[in-house]
């Protein structure tokens, strides 16, 4: 389904939540490079977050390092008007992503989180996902969009 261009979108940002190495920075973006090509998206594929930024206090603290990577989603707000095949679209890749970075974290052993929009939406470590993910973020879409049927 075509969608306008100036349909407001969303970003959710998966990233690693713990130290990392080199090694680890070319596996993840390794992972998401593979994770873009392996199938459909809604709107692009995901692409790389690999961000480095001054911390506040430089003297004393670390830079802020930031790996992993991200997708855009339609906005489904209240007032978007999104079809709702198009949220059952965005559900599917979600799930989808969600489930190749818990695979990911599991055989590497690192901790990701999760943001939507700035906004904590769950973790996986070790290749086990949260209840906020779990239940809060995918079972409360999916209530969602099967009380619209």
């Amino acid at each position: 389904m075509e969608m306008s261009s100036n349909h407001p979108r969303q970003r959710l940002v998966f990233y690693v939540a713990q130290d990392f190495d080199d090694s680890i920075r070319e596996a993840v973006k390794g992972f998401v490079h593979e994770l873009a090509g392996g199938r459909e998206w809604v709107i692009r594929p995901p692409k790389i977050v690999d961000t480095s930024v001054e911390a506040e206090n430089p003297e004393n603290d670390a830079p802020v390092l930031t790996l992993g990577g991200y997708i855009e989603l339609y906005s489904a707000l209240p007032g978007t008007n999104l079809p709702k095949e198009v949220d059952l679209q965005h559900l599917k890749e979600v799930e989808h992503l969600v489930e190749q970075v818990r695979a990911f974290s599991e055989k590497h052993s690192l901790a990701f989180e999760f943001e939507l929009n700035g906004t904590f939406v769950g973790s996986s470590e070790d290749g086990i996902l949260d209840r906020t993910l779990k239940v809060g973020l995918l079972g409360e879409w999916r209530k969602h969009l099967s009380s619209d049927a």
